[in-house]
């Protein structure tokens, strides 16, 4: 993932996603710093209904099914 803001340009490299009472809870590195952002069920419903509104991310997500499904077959042939 990519952060854009005031401060720079950091990627976030995504190490771990933990369920807690409090959220989502996605943990990694930001730069070079440790960092961790925790979602909420009303962060998650926003996102999601951001996502589901967009007629564009329909076609993403359909694609990316598909070449998930695709990667997958081709993994089970080797």
């Amino acid at each position: 993932m990519k952060i854009d803001s005031a401060a720079g340009e950091f990627s976030f490299d995504l190490e771990k996603l933990d369920l807690r009472n409090d959220g989502i809870v996605l943990t990694g590195k930001m730069g070079v710093w440790e960092a961790e952002t925790t979602m909420t069920d009303a962060d998650l419903r926003r996102i999601l209904g951001m996502v589901l509104r967009k007629p564009g991310a329909w076609g993403y997500l359909i694609r990316l099914l598909f070449s998930v499904r695709r990667d997958v077959a081709r993994e089970a042939r080797q």
